[in-house]
C-alpha cells in the first residue's frame, strides 16, 4: 500500500500490485545495461524464482530480451515502442521551432528538422535562409540516410544491429565522389559522429551543398531525429561549419532535454 497525497494535501492510499511494481523495478534496473538473474534478484532483493518469473513474462511480451550466448537479460525492443508512443503526443515541431529560427538568424543558413522513417531521413520542418542563394528542400522530402548530415547524426546513436539492418535494405548507393559507400567507412564516420556529436555533409549527396547537423536524442536515449544547418559550399567553409557545430551542439542538447534524453524510467536525469 503506496501513501500519496491529493489536491487539498490530505494524505491517501493507493492500492498498488506487488508484482507490478516488481515488473517496473525490473525495468528500471536492466535501464543501466544487460545483467544476470543473480545480479538483478540480489540488486532487487528478489527470490531467484520470483525474479525468474518475472523476467520470464516481460520476455513474452518484448518488454525483455535474452542473450541467447551469455543468458543475460536487457531491455527489448517493445520497451522502444512504448518510447514512441510517448514521443506521438510530444510534438517534435512545436519544441524545435525556435531554436531553428535561433540557428537562421546566428548563422544565415537553411535549417532542417528531419526524422527518420524506414531507414530515410525525411524533412518534417525547415527555414530558409534569407539569402538569395540557398539550398533548395521541402517539407516531406526523403533522403538516404548513409549520404546526409542529418541521416549520419541519426544513425551514429542506432543500435548497430540497427543500422545494419538499413544498410542491408537501402545499400549505399554513390550520389557524388565524396559520398560513403562500403561498411568500414561508415562504421568508422559514425564512430567519430559519437566522438564529436556532430555529423558533416561535405558534399556527399549534391555538389555544391554542404552542411553541418546534430542529433536529437530523446527518451531512453535513442535517436528521435536531427537538426541540420545546409548552404551552398562556397558559404559553408570549414571555419563557418566549425562555428555552426558549437552552436548546433548545444541548440540539439537544449532540445534533447525537453524531448527526455537522459530520463531513466524512475525519473532521474543522466545528462
Amino acid at each position: 500500500m503506496a501513501r500519496t497525497r491529493n489536491r487539498s494535501g490530505t494524505a491517501q492510499e493507493i492500492n498498488t500490485i506487488q508484482s507490478v511494481e516488481r515488473a517496473i523495478k525490473i525495468l528500471e534496473y536492466l535501464c543501466h545495461g544487460p545483467t544476470s538473474l543473480s545480479e538483478l534478484s540480489r540488486e532487487l532483493g528478489l527470490h531467484k524464482s520470483t525474479a525468474f518469473g518475472l523476467l520470464q513474462t516481460l520476455v513474452k511480451h518484448n518488454y525483455v530480451h535474452q542473450e541467447t550466448k551469455t543468458g543475460r537479460y536487457r531491455l527489448g525492443y517493445r520497451v522502444l515502442a512504448l518510447g514512441g508512443a510517448f514521443l506521438e503526443h510530444c510534438d517534435l515541431r512545436e519544441i524545435a521551432s525556435p531554436y531553428l529560427q535561433q540557428l537562421v538568424d546566428e548563422h544565415g543558413e537553411t535549417v532542417h528538422l528531419v526524422i527518420m522513417d524506414d531507414g530515410q531521413v525525411v524533412y518534417v520542418d525547415k527555414i530558409d535562409s534569407p539569402q538569395s542563394i540557398r539550398m533548395v528542400s521541402r517539407i516531406g522530402r526523403r533522403l538516404p540516410a548513409h549520404c546526409t548530415g542529418v541521416g549520419k547524426a541519426i544513425l551514429a546513436y542506432l543500435p548497430e544491429e540497427k543500422v545494419r539492418a538499413i544498410v542491408k535494405k537501402r545499400g549505399l548507393p554513390r550520389f557524388t565522389a565524396n559520398t560513403i559507400t562500403t561498411w568500414e567507412e561508415l562504421s568508422a564516420e559514425l564512430a567519430r559522429i559519437r566522438e564529436e556529436g556532430v555529423s558533416y555533409d561535405r558534399e556527399e549527396i549534391e555538389e555544391g551543398l554542404r552542411c553541418v547537423a546534430a542529433p536529437l536524442i530523446g527518451y531512453g536515449q535513442y535517436p528521435v531525429g536531427a537538426i541540420s544547418v545546409s548552404g551552398p559550399a562556397s558559404r559553408m567553409t570549414e571555419e563557418k561549419m566549425s562555428r555552426i557545430a558549437g552552436s548546433l551542439k548545444k541548440v540539439a542538447g537544449e532540445i534533447s532535454q525537453q524531448m527526455g534524453a537522459g530520463m531513466e524510467l524512475n525519473g532521474n536525469v543522466h545528462i
